[in-house]
């Protein structure tokens, strides 16, 4: 699941021109990382595009007993209904109740129920669909217990709710959902995660060990920037529809450094945007209130463009490891990983495996070197070629890495100076960015530095 915005989208959200409908996604300059659907609506999907599948939970917030369309919402309902309209990879999220009202034990035991019970429907019915269960609580201790109950059931895709209505409390909601992704992350990496005794129903519940490597998060229903550029800087996706009940409440998004500010329609001067100037050619004014849906929707779609546009300063560069393949090998073929042995390499290893980011090892024989590609030892190092086998060398590495990566990416080089003072220019001009963390740190400088990040990623003092 992809880190990043989630709009909302409903049943109706197009522009009519000449009797044509055009979906509002046609419209946009930049398209989301991908979009939330709600079982309470039928709306047509985005294609190819990832999709969150919600259950609606929102809809029925006021019923003790949660019902759509007449229809009681349970785990084989959803699952019945996600089936119907999810593709494979789609996230489809099991049936949760806020806790609001009353009745807060008995929505409580509702939400675990359904937990436990629709990530085996899941597994049964949709395998290649990938099952998200929503984090609730009255307090952070209580949202803690049901993230490790959750992850015990089998969960690595973990939705957390019931924050909108505190939503003006930014540093308490940051501080709650810092703390549920540092306690997921690290028992993630727990062989077994066990619920407290007491706190979850205990009888006849399996508790899954945890084999896969990580968990993704996903914050329901804020959006701000000041909230985004957070969730985004950690690892976050997350999901709103501010832009939309903006639009139909006749406010135009302009955007102001890293702020969007709202303006009323007939304020707002006419803008030469991308949605914009694709609704003029179809005579759509959004500054226009009362005159028609058509042009209602043109604000909608103008103020998710600018809010889409304004997130994408917030996302970081994805990152390319380049390691390099020195010091001591084997004396048999191996993985390229494997074949170099020295500590140095190993520290290195260990970081960008940590950053689980992609990462290649620079070699004097090979240039570019997958770390799983099986290859023989070899006598060679950068201070064997002449000055002129380096510039070659260098060429043949920068052509490589081109080939592998977009010029969005940024090149981090853990490696000496000779395996990068002839790469790196060639890169910068082709318009990528590198960068060298460890430049102009010896050996044994550099091992400490890589030490120290390793320990600063691990360490988490939380008591729970």
């Amino acid at each position: 699941m992809k880190l990043g915005f989630y709009p909302v989208l409903g049943k109706s959200d197009f522009v009519r021109s000449k009797g044509e409908k055009i979906p509002i996604w046609q419209l946009l300059e930049y398209q989301p990382v991908g979009w939330l659907y709600s079982l309470a609506i039928k709306a047509e999907i985005v294609p190819d595009s990832p999709i969150i599948h919600d259950c609606g939970s929102f809809n029925y917030r006021e019923q003790d007993i949660p019902t759509l369309n007449g229809k009681y919402v349970d785990a084989h309902w959803s699952i019945h209904r996600y089936r119907e309209r999810s593709k494979v990879g789609d996230i489809i999220v099991c049936p949760d109740h806020l806790l609001v009202g009353e009745n807060i034990r008995e929505r409580q035991e509702y939400n675990l129920k359904q937990a436990e019970t629709f990530i085996q429907l899941a597994k049964s019915y949709l395998p290649n669909r990938i099952p998200l269960a929503v984090i609730h609580g009255q307090s952070l201790s209580e949202r803690l217990e049901v993230a490790k109950y959750l992850l015990g059931l089998g969960y690595r895709h973990l939705g957390i709710g019931g924050l909108v209505s505190q939503a003006r409390e930014y540093s308490i909601n940051l501080h709650i959902i810092k703390t549920i992704t540092q306690v997921v992350r690290s028992l993630i990496n727990s062989e077994r995660v066990l619920p407290k005794a007491g706190a979850m129903p205990a009888a006849g519940v399996a508790i899954a060990p945890l084999h896969e490597p990580n968990a993704h998060l996903h914050v329901f229903g804020l959006c701000s920037p000041q909230y985004a550029k957070a969730f985004i800087q950690m690892g976050l996706s997350f999901d709103g529809s501010t832009f939309i009940r903006e639009g139909l409440g006749g406010g135009m998004f302009v955007s102001h450094e890293e702020k969007l500010i709202r303006i009323p329609t007939h304020y707002a001067p006419k803008c030469n945007c991308h949605v914009c100037r694709v609704l003029n050619r179809h005579r759509i004014d959004p500054r226009l209130t009362n005159k028609g849906r058509t042009h209602t929707m043109g604000r909608i779609a103008h103020n998710l463009n600018l809010v889409i546009s304004t997130y994408r300063k917030f996302t970081p560069k994805e990152k390319v490891y380049l390691v390099a393949g020195c010091g001591k090998q084997l004396t048999y073929p191996a993985a390229a990983k494997d074949l170099y042995y020295s500590q140095h390499f190993q520290a290195c290893r260990r970081y960008v495996e940590e950053q689980e980011s992609r990462w290649y090892i620079l070699s004097p024989l090979h240039q570019v070197i997958n770390p799983e590609a099986i290859i023989k030892p070899y006598d060679k190092s950068p201070y064997s070629l002449s000055h002129q086998e380096r510039i070659l060398w260098a060429q043949q590495v920068a052509e490589n890495l081109i080939q592998v990566a977009s010029p969005e990416i940024e090149f981090v080089f853990l490696t000496g100076k000779l395996y990068r003072q002839e790469v790196t220019p060639i890169l910068k001009a082709k318009g990528y960015e590198t960068k060298v963390p460890m430049q102009h740190l010896a050996i044994g400088q550099q091992l400490a530095w890589i030490k120290k990040e390793l320990e600063q990623e691990k360490q988490l003092v939380l008591d729970i």
